[in-house]
């Protein structure tokens, strides 16, 4: 006896426009158009006898029953998903990835030569953007994102930011004992980023008093703080993840072991790309990036 299921179609129509909240986008993911997805949906829920939606202002909204009846079949096309991709071996396709310049200047990029070695037949495909952009909105697989506070709930904790002095090799006055003078080195110069402006609170972590009186610059972004250290113009205070390459060159060193936890690190990905093996593929490959610099730095 043969299983009584709706036409496939109906059902992605429905799954799809269920799960993103509206006709349009889900004909937009279905490369259909919203009269069609429309007609899938009402074909649906006169076979089903039930109704999956109601008109609001706004567009559509999921009723109870529909909620319910989501609940099942979109795990179910992820199972789908999930076990057609694994019929394809290896990893194919192309992933894109959005995050802020800097991260991906100074931490991503030198990593994904990592990744090719790995994965040769994922195309990677970087968006760098100035301003945190919305992977959902924008269509972007996974973003890479830095944050202050707790994430959203589905995001993947990569690595914590940790702030740290930095400055050109033999910058930093030394006192009697060969470490670092901390009286001189309050007298500057000092180079000030902008996110990380926590030059008094590093001063007082370090041992001197609060009645410091800082001679700080403008503000700069991040590369030029850490170009400016790097040319000698300065010490600066930076996540040390960001200046990663200098560390490794020797053209910037850390001054003292005083450190500031400031945030962390987070992926996270766009729900629909999620189904795919070679969104999947790169999720897992920056996770186990972290997790192995994690080894190696305990």
């Amino acid at each position: 006896m043969s299983k009584a299921l709706p036409p496939l179609n109906a059902l992605r129509a429905f799954e799809a426009a269920g799960r993103l909240g509206s006709f349009t986008k889900a004909a937009v993911e279905l490369n259909v158009s919203q009269s069609a997805v429309s007609r899938h949906v009402r074909g649906l829920e006169k076979r089903l006898n039930v109704h999956l939606f109601r008109t609001e202002n706004m567009g559509v909204a999921l009723t109870d029953q529909g909620r319910s009846y989501l609940a099942e079949i979109t795990p179910a096309f992820d199972r789908i998903s999930q076990a057609t991709e694994a019929l394809s071996i290896p990893s194919v396709g192309v992933v894109t990835l959005t995050t802020e310049s800097t991260v991906a200047q100074k931490w991503l990029v030198p990593r994904l030569a990592n990744l090719k070695k790995r994965h040769p037949n994922i195309d990677l495909r970087l968006s760098v953007e100035a301003e945190v952009m919305d992977i959902e909105a924008h269509d972007f697989d996974i973003g890479l994102r830095y944050l202050r506070g707790s994430p959203p709930a589905g995001y993947d904790f990569l690595f914590p930011s940790i702030v740290r002095a930095f400055a050109a090799p033999n910058f930093a006055p030394t006192n009697d004992e060969g470490g670092v003078d901390l009286v001189a080195l309050s007298k500057g110069p000092l180079v000030e980023e902008a996110t990380f402006r926590m030059w008094p609170e590093w001063f007082k972590l370090a041992g001197l008093e609060d009645n410091l009186s800082l001679d700080l610059p403008h503000p700069l972004v991040a590369l030029l703080a850490i170009q400016s250290a790097v040319a000698g113009l300065g010490a600066v205070l930076m996540d040390e993840c960001l200046c990663e390459p200098e560390i490794r060159s020797g053209a910037l060193v850390g001054l003292t072991d005083v450190q500031i936890p400031f945030g962390g690190y987070y992926l996270a990905v766009n729900k629909r790309a999620g189904r795919r093996k070679a969104v999947n593929a790169v999720r897992q490959w920056l996770l186990d990036e972290c997790a192995n610099a994690e080894e190696q730095n305990s």
